[in-house]
């Protein structure tokens, strides 16, 4: 692999509150706990260290997740080690996206297992293992069904209702027929269908996607942890009563709403005032308090409860309640003895609303890391770029302003009319003066003509740039094709294409080159050309 950088300043896809939280910009310190370096785990882990984790109870529930799977013994070895007091976890979360949904999925895994390598070789007295937060309790299913291999589409239509990760997979297995006809039959892909059939002969998503990311990452060390487990909505129920009585996350996100809003930033999720879900069979439903019945109501279906009836189901029926975006990120910090969560420019502009409710509950509030983004770059791509003298950095510009960029370096003439226009705004501020002097009526006549004539002279370019783009239509045609290859949908390559393609052609030793590239310390793009 040959890999390039470009600052994510210069990409135009990030916010303006990622771009000044990575600057570690004034405006946005007092949003975080740590600064984006590998020297500030040092104080990260003293800082977690005054917690009290149910360590034994953690390595327990995990064992008994990963009850029906094998596992390698680097991830036996982890798992064990987490029970030590010097173990710490670097963290990343995703939905369950079927047969590992975009390329970020698998970049942002692969980071988290990097950067654990990272920080055991910069403080080897501890020790760090990399965790995969499955949010096997989300029920967005339209974020999750479906992949895109090779501009084609394989989506998964049933959908069962509820958490996410308790759906039956049996419908999922057709599609691997699918997969197998537009991955060919070479060596590596042969070995990953054999995967997807193994993962999804698994009776639920939660279960199919945890040995389907072990048999990627396992190797690794990767833990999976569910955190949709009555062990650990026991250890969160406080905070989940708390959340029910008094409503503090609302209260606390909205003040931090108010400031972010005050320095000009965009909101990215927005609080309720009960940032709870009640799952039920085939179902995931916000809890809200009616006021006019004096009840806590579950929406969208017949359950009611009282204060004391409801106080007594979470007592009892702890794993019934669910946190929402607002509540999860503090739920995984509670539980899990981490230092540092790995996640995309979206899921940090909501991590940097939570700080004051982590304050306010004791939990330390985690080094937050923006994830690496990549595009990878084919040999030929590179090459047809390099032809028609481009680089790959080009391409992301809009379309239209690379194609003009284009025509004038490799245009002698110069198309731009800006000096015409000038030269007839004087003109004609010349004679609106005239005018002025003889009969003022007549300004605002001038004025129109000018106009009329400055339209003209943008036709007359609009004209010349038609005839020029037929003339170089070889070259524009194939930086349109690059482009859409590139960035297809116009979105980021990694929020569209699946692995899949990739992993057929070069096997596993693609996902181990990411794990040795990708550095999270290190702010900025990267371009990686494959051999």
């Amino acid at each position: 692999m040959e890999i390039h950088n470009i600052p994510f300043s210069q990409t135009q896809l990030f916010s303006k509150l990622i771009l000044d939280y990575i600057s570690q910009h004034e405006n946005v310190k007092s949003f975080y706990n740590y600064e984006i370096n590998i020297d500030a785990v040092e104080k990260i882990i003293t800082d977690k260290q005054k917690e009290i984790i149910d360590r034994k109870a953690l390595v327990e529930t995990i064992r008994n997740q990963y009850a029906d799977l094998e596992i390698s013994a680097y991830v036996s070895e982890n798992i064990t080690s987490l029970e030590n007091p010097n173990t710490f976890c670097i963290v990343t979360a995703h939905q369950l996206n079927i047969f590992g949904g975009p390329l970020y999925y698998i970049y942002k895994i692969a980071q988290t297992i990097s950067t654990c390598k990272q920080l055991k070789a910069k403080y080897p007295n501890y020790n760090f293992v990399p965790v995969y937060w499955m949010g096997s309790e989300d029920h967005d299913f339209e974020e999750i069904n479906h992949i895109y291999l090779y501009n084609k589409k394989i989506e998964w239509t049933d959908k069962q209702g509820g958490a996410t990760g308790e759906y039956s997979t049996q419908s999922i297995l057709p599609l691997i027929d699918e997969l197998k006809i537009i991955l060919g039959e070479s060596e590596y892909a042969n070995q990953l269908v054999d995967v997807f059939q193994n993962a999804y002969a698994q009776p639920t998503l939660t279960a199919a996607t945890r040995y389907l990311v072990n048999a990627l990452f396992g190797s690794y060390g990767l833990v999976i942890v569910d955190g949709n487990d009555k062990v650990f909505k026991k250890q969160y129920a406080e905070i989940m009563k708390d959340e029910l009585l008094n409503g503090n996350s609302f209260k606390l996100v909205t003040q931090q709403l108010t400031e972010l809003d005050a320095k000009g930033y965009k909101q990215q999720a927005f609080p309720r005032e009960i940032n709870l879900f009640y799952l039920s069979e085939n179902s995931r439903e916000r809890i809200e308090f009616d006021i006019s019945i004096s009840k806590y109501v579950v929406l969208n279906t017949q359950y009611t409860f009282t204060k004391e009836e409801i106080l007594q189901e979470l007592e009892n029926h702890p794993e019934r309640f669910s946190p929402n975006v607002i509540l999860r990120p503090l739920f995984q910090q509670k539980i899990l003895p981490s230092l540092a969560y790995i996640g995309g420019a979206g899921e940090l502009s909501y991590w940097l609303q939570l700080k004051p409710v982590f304050d306010f509950y004791k939990v330390n509030f985690p080094q937050l890391l923006l994830r690496n983004s990549a595009l990878l770059v084919t040999t030929a791509n590179a090459k047809k770029a390099e032809k028609i003298g481009l680089e790959i950095q080009d391409f992301f510009k809009e379309t239209e302003d690379l194609k003009k960029e284009f025509i004038a370096k490799n245009t002698e003439e110069d198309i731009d009319v800006s000096v015409y226009k000038h030269e007839l705004e004087n003109t004609f501020a010349k004679l609106q003066e005239l005018a002025k002097n003889i009969d003022a009526s007549l300004v605002n006549a001038v004025g129109a003509e000018l106009q009329k004539s400055l339209q003209s002279v943008d036709s007359i370019q609009k004209r010349l740039m038609k005839s020029l783009k037929q003339k170089n239509e070889t070259e524009l045609n194939q930086i349109e094709k690059i482009k859409t290859q590139l960035f297809p949908n116009n979105s980021l390559q990694e929020r569209v294409e699946n692995f899949s393609a990739y992993y057929a052609k070069y096997g596993s030793a693609f996902i181990e080159d990411f794990i040795d590239a990708f550095d999270v310390y290190h702010k900025q793009l990267l371009i990686i050309q494959l051999s």
